[in-house]
């Protein structure tokens, strides 16, 4: 599925993946050069987070959903590259991500966090982008539902078919490109301000929120794996919320 030149096609999730990345790199330039850094560091760092993000989400996905897997097939090159082609998830890329940052500052000797600070919207526009392409191509799909926005798939990479569904990657898409707006716009004001910019742990918390009410919508629960009625990403943003919580206070008791 996706867009036919001739006797070529480009994936729907491939284009806006790509489209997400340049757009995340431009939106990165600018916020590297207003905060006067180094943007070929900045390129390096990407370097290095892009890899571990990639590692970390099909690690992740292979975790989850590893009763879905035919192990008798793991030594056919056809059905490896099915199963290494597709299906990521975001909380092992966002792991995988703080390993190949912690890599990086330790190899190239770069002020890794302060990096991060200054350009974490890149992360939730170029999510977006990637959730634009998850609706486009059929998985990550939302739960039946014939209201307004309900979508139906004819042809679908994982979505069933003929069924009218909740847009919950779209919906998550515009979350996640407010997210951007919103971190953006506190960077500005705290550079400005000379304040403590936590961007970071705003990022983190903002999207743990959005991921766990939105998981509620979606229908595709063999592949996210489930736990008590909740699924692995509800239970990791819980963590992330509980984490984030207790670096705040102890933050402020030691302040």
């Amino acid at each position: 599925m996706g867009i036919e030149i001739g006797s070529f096609m480009i994936p729907w999730y491939g284009l806006f993946a790509v489209l997400g990345i340049a757009a995340a790199m431009l939106l990165g330039y600018f916020l590297i050069r207003a905060a006067h850094m180094d943007y070929e560091d900045f390129i390096q760092i990407v370097c290095f987070v892009g890899l571990g993000a990639m590692i970390g989400a099909k690690l992740l996905y292979l975790i989850v959903s590893w009763k879905s897997i035919d192990f008798s097939r793991i030594t056919e090159l056809e059905y490896v590259n099915m199963l290494m082609g597709g299906g990521f998830v975001f909380y092992g890329g966002a792991a995988g991500g703080l390993s190949g940052l912690w890599l990086c500052g330790k190899i190239l000797r770069l002020p890794v966090l302060e990096y991060a600070r200054a350009a974490i919207p890149v992360i939730p526009l170029a999510h977006g982008f990637g959730r634009i392409g998850c609706a486009a191509a059929g998985c990550c799909y939302g739960i039946p539902y014939d209201g307004p926005g309900a979508v139906v798939y004819t042809e679908a990479a994982a979505a069933p078919l003929n069924m009218p569904l909740f847009p919950v990657q779209a919906v998550e898409a515009a979350g996640e490109f407010l997210i951007a707006g919103i971190l953006c716009i506190y960077i500005v004001r705290c550079r400005q301000s000379q304040k403590t910019i936590k961007s970071i742990e705003m990022y983190l918390v903002f999207y743990a929120v959005l991921r766990f009410a939105l998981e509620f919508l979606r229908y595709d629960d063999s592949e996210r794996g489930m736990l008590s009625g909740l699924s692995t990403s509800q239970w990791i943003s819980i963590a992330v919320c509980a984490a984030a919580a207790g670096i705040e206070l102890r933050r402020r008791n030691t302040a």
